[in-house]
């Protein structure tokens, strides 16, 4: 593959792991909101079966896109996880 090719290509998922970057921000900001309106109502940090909800979305999600649902479960559960531990924080 000639180098200029390469840099193309490149070039293009350095700006995709930029948008994805931006959505994760604007993910983590209403979240955010959810981790106060849950403490302003008393509410706890964790909602298994939100999250269990959540989890076969994002399998169902990977596979209609010829993903690995669970790589797209594992990225996803590092951002719980972190949500999580913003709730119990606020």
């Amino acid at each position: 593959m000639p180098q200029s090719e390469l840099k193309i290509l490149r070039d293009k998922v350095d700006s995709i792991d930029g948008e994805v970057v931006e959505l994760l921000a604007k993910r983590f900001e209403v979240t955010a909101q959810i981790g106060k309106l849950k403490a302003r109502e008393s509410l706890s940090p964790v909602d298994p079966n939100r999250e269990a909800d959540q989890i076969k979305r994002y399998q169902h999600l990977a596979a209609s896109k010829g993903l690995n649902p669970e790589v797209l479960v594992n990225v996803f559960r590092v951002i719980i996880d972190d949500v999580v531990r913003r709730h119990r924080e606020t």
